[in-house]
């Protein structure tokens, strides 16, 4: 029978976890709710009208009242990804073990890789709608939840492929509490 201290030492999280978590929800909660992302909206709004031209759609972006608008459907803060590039800013910042020079790499790399998914993904929602392919209510919530959750795994893999100690940290602070 394992005496009270091995009991006590399974339940609490590793010394570096309390922190990193708390440094973490810091960062994301400031990054994703402080700035006003207008100027991202509108960036997001013209690269999906580019992409949509490029296939021969003639989409207008207007900006007007502090929003953006892809051909009256409203660009909003969630469509830009930031939400999921404060994530991973929060999670790869307070991250010990790992240098700044790795970590700005990864973030670069993950936020184009997701600012120019986003892009696509609207394009496509978009071209899908106007085609008569799909109703704007299948194309907008079920396509964009799968896509981003097979796009989230593929970021946590590319991430820890430019930067182990992401994996290496994640996985030893989930291992101590299983052990």
């Amino acid at each position: 029978m394992p005496n009270s201290k091995a009991l006590d030492d399974n339940t609490r999280p590793p010394p570096k976890t309390i922190p990193y978590i708390a440094a973490a929800a810091l960062i994301i909660l400031g990054v994703y709710f402080l700035p006003n992302y207008l100027f991202l909206e509108v960036w997001t709004a013209n690269h999906a009208a580019y992409l949509l031209s490029l296939i021969g759609i003639d989409a207008q972006v207007i900006i007007t009242g502090g929003a953006a608008f892809l051909d009256g459907i409203h660009i909003v803060r969630e469509c830009t990804g930031i939400q999921v590039i404060a994530v991973f800013m929060g999670l790869l910042i307070p991250l010990p073990n790992a240098g700044w020079k790795g970590k700005l790499l990864a973030l670069s790399v993950v936020s184009a890789i997701l600012y120019a998914a986003n892009a696509v993904r609207i394009a496509l929602e978009f071209s899908l709608v106007y085609s008569g392919m799909l109703p704007w209510s299948l194309a907008h919530y079920p396509m964009s939840l799968l896509l981003g959750i097979l796009g989230m795994v593929v970021l946590v893999v590319i991430t820890d492929k430019v930067l182990p100690e992401f994996g290496d940290f994640l996985l030893s602070a989930f291992r101590s509490r299983s052990q």
